[in-house]
């Protein structure tokens, strides 16, 4: 600090601040320790310049919101803005994590697969009457093969029934999930 800058400083301090002290306060602030902050938090955030010099705007801030208590400190203020800095980098980082990222209604497009939820859902329930529909051992049958990814070999050993029980059953459950797909709109060539 220049000895014009510490004569200011220091006559702060000595006396009960006002509203043109914190601004004199905050530019001092800004002058002198801005840049070297700057440089600190884009170390501790190379991918994020933004976020970098949000966290600068902030520490100064507040800062300025503490300039009664920092114009006593002297040369230790550019400590506490370090500190200040580096506690906030920690604490958004943390806020960061602890939030699952929210997608807007324009940002499903960006979701990996490219596929609408909304259509997902729909065929999910389209699928589940259809199940619904089946009788017990074709459901059965059908979880075993699909859901499961058996062989029908092994599915037949999971249920206890003859290797051919199982061929026709998943047949049957085939045929009858086509025809409740077909009148709900769903064709073969979309599943």
């Amino acid at each position: 600090m220049t000895s014009n800058r510490v004569t200011r400083v220091t006559a702060l301090a000595d006396r009960a601040p006002s509203p043109a002290d914190g601004n004199v306060f905050l530019a001092s602030l800004h002058t002198e320790h801005r840049e070297h902050l700057l440089r600190f938090t884009r170390r501790l955030l190379p991918t994020d310049p933004h976020r970098a010099e949000d966290i600068v705007q902030e520490c100064l801030f507040r800062a300025w919101r503490n300039s009664e208590t920092l114009a006593g400190k002297g040369g230790s203020v550019r400590a506490w803005l370090f500190t200040v800095a580096r506690n906030l980098i920690v604490d958004w980082s943390r806020r960061d994590n602890a939030r699952p990222v929210v997608f807007g209604d324009d940002d499903f497009d960006l979701l990996p697969g490219g596929t609408d939820f909304a259509d997902e859902v729909v065929e999910r329930c389209v699928v589940e009457e259809g199940l619904a529909q089946l009788t017990p051992m074709q459901r059965e049958a059908l979880e075993q093969v699909y859901r499961h990814d058996r062989t029908r070999q092994r599915a037949a050993v999971s249920i206890g029934v003859p290797v051919g029980t199982v061929k026709s059953r998943v047949h049957h459950a085939r045929i009858a999930m086509t025809e409740v797909l077909a009148c709900s709109g769903v064709t073969a060539a979309g599943w």
